[in-house]
């Protein structure tokens, strides 16, 4: 009996030796080495003026001998209340604007600027003083010499270029990180886990021949708030994260607003397929066989796999990933939607699958869906033309929209004229109006009230817009026209008076009255049938297939147009 159970236990700790050892979080943190450069400014004095315009000064360059990167290190600083630094790569071109305000939220660093030198510039305004900076350190990035293969699901990377834009690299932990409905980031719990996130970059180029990085231009990298981070490093399952950054300091803007995308959010684990995409690492040979791969090493990348049994508070899927990925959101690849984040390696060449966290976990989904908006609506507008009135709205996202309750205010309280349904969950901008017709001179008050799946509401602003009285005595063509059995005929009147609309034969006989009352100014119509009846309340009538002409005659007004009836 022992030499039977021996080799078995063996077996299983090999297995699960095995089996935990390939499961492994994916970051990819950068390389780099940090130069002492000690650099320091004259004292630079303002003249005292009242001109606005500031005083534009070379301070210097910066530069280092073959790296594929750099950033800078301030040690001391004063740059008043106005004054600021323009730093410019010398590489590219890129520029970025750093004052007072800035560069102490990007904690004395500078942004990454790709080549090896930049210039630094200050603009001195008259009333500062005192103004100086002074540099230590540089950070250099290393050159790239490839990474293993950690999690490739199969014998072949079948990861594809990528430009999804709510979907950012985390620096300089390695990470990727992803912009949530209410503007936040969403990313892996152990890539917070330390104090190495603290740049997030957007529209981030193709690395360098051999897979050195290249960064976007500062106005697309945003400095880590680090004092937002909430997160939970506990394994797979229990690993998430939420952060925020500070506005950009090129425009001025959060990355909700510069990219104008976010991932909508669903709490679903039965998708059939899930995508990950995300900036993992890539290799040269004999890694990946492939020199041209070497070019997307840690830039956006995509695949799609299949769901393995997803449950919880776990997502389990066999979609390639690497070094890089951990963060990624976990896509329904049919719907497009985040269902949860990637945290974990898992996948070879022989199988296994890798791994994240779902949107069912408790505490994460609490902090993702707080101040969430289901429906980002971009406009909402009232146009009108005669007695009818177009709304028209667009929606730039929907998450879990069930659709639009139209509701119109006259009298002094809201009534439901329409519903209209929305698209559910979508990233794509879409477009709704609606004609609310036939209405008295007025003001009227609109707004949507858009209501979730589940039951959720939330309205929107209110709009006003005015029907005017018309200005002149109009007859508009019946419609429609030839009719069987019925028609409409609309008509405007500027002033309160006596109105008869009739029907008559080619013979000139009257064969019907419609109206025949004292109106109000402004649009009227009138339903008329010629199979006995008429919807206005005028004569009833049962007229046969011919030629027919209604007569308007209101004040000193007088008009006659023709219609058909064919039956």
């Amino acid at each position: 009996m022992k030499s039977f159970l021996q080799p078995f236990c063996i077996l299983i700790a090999f297995a699960t030796v095995f089996f935990f050892t390939n499961i492994k979080a994916q970051t990819s943190p950068l390389r780099y080495t940090i130069y002492t450069y000690p650099f320091e400014s004259e004292v630079y004095n303002g003249d005292g003026t009242q001109s606005t315009t500031p005083t534009e000064i070379l301070v210097g360059e910066i530069e280092l001998q073959s790296v594929p990167w750099l950033q800078l290190l301030f040690s001391d600083y004063n740059l008043g209340e106005q004054s600021y630094l323009i730093i410019t790569s010398l590489y590219d071109g890129k520029w970025q604007k750093l004052d007072a305000t800035s560069i102490t939220q990007w904690s004395n660093y500078s942004a990454y600027f790709n080549g090896s030198a930049v210039e630094i510039k200050l603009f001195l305004y008259p009333t500062d003083n005192q103004v100086f900076i002074k540099i230590n350190e540089v950070i250099a990035g290393e050159w790239y010499n490839g990474e293993i293969n950690e999690s490739i699901c199969g014998p072949t990377d079948e990861r594809i270029a990528s430009n999804q834009p709510a979907t950012a690299r985390l620096l300089s932990v390695g990470c990727t990180a992803w912009i949530i409905p209410n503007g936040k980031f969403a990313t892996a719990g152990h890539c917070l886990d330390g104090s190495s996130a603290t740049v997030v970059e957007f529209n981030v180029p193709i690395s360098l021949p051999g897979g050195s990085i290249q960064h976007p231009g500062p106005e697309d990298q945003y400095s880590v708030n680090v004092s937002t981070k909430i997160f939970t490093n506990g394994g797979i399952g229990n690993d998430w994260g939420v952060f925020q950054v500070f506005q950009n300091s090129v425009t001025g803007l959060m990355p909700k607003e510069a990219q104008n995308a976010y991932w909508p959010l669903v709490q679903d684990y039965s998708p059939d397929s899930i995508r990950i995409t995300g900036y993992g690492v890539d290799g040269p040979p004999p890694n990946f066989g492939n020199t041209t791969r070497d070019s997307t090493n840690q830039t956006q990348q995509t695949q799609v796999g299949p769901n393995a049994g997803s449950s919880g508070t776990t997502m389990r899927y066999v979609t390639d990933t690497q070094g890089g990925n951990s963060g990624s959101p976990i896509i329904d690849a049919l719907t497009n939607v985040a269902l949860g984040i990637h945290t974990h390696g898992g996948c070879s060449s022989s199988g296994g699958n890798n791994n994240g966290t779902s949107l069912f976990h408790t505490a994460l989904w609490a902090v993702v869906d707080e101040g969430a908006v289901p429906v980002e609506l971009n406009s909402f507008k009232a146009t009108a033309t005669d007695s009818d009135i177009e709304l028209s709205w667009i929606t730039a996202t929907e998450t879990n929209n069930g659709g639009f309750e139209i509701q119109r205010n006259k009298d002094g309280h809201f009534e439901i004229i329409k519903f209209v349904n929305g698209n559910g969950t979508t990233t794509e901008t879409h477009a709704y109006t609606y004609v609310d017709k036939s209405l008295s001179v007025g003001t009227y008050v609109y707004r949507l009230k858009q209501i979730d799946f589940d039951g959720t509401f939330s309205y929107s602003n209110t709009i006003e817009v005015e029907v005017v009285t018309p200005r002149t005595f109009v007859l508009e063509q019946n419609y429609p026209n030839p009719f069987n059995p019925s028609t409409t005929i609309r008509f405007s009147i500027p002033v309160e008076t006596y109105v008869r609309l009739n029907v008559f034969n080619t013979l000139g006989q009257e064969v019907a009255e419609i109206i025949n009352s004292r109106l109000k100014e402004g649009y009227h119509e009138a339903d008329f049938s010629a199979n006995g009846g008429s919807a206005s309340g005028g004569d009833a009538v049962n007229l046969p297939s011919g030629i027919y002409f209604y007569r308007l005659e209101a004040d000193k007004f007088v008009d006659v147009k023709k219609m058909i009836i064919i039956k």
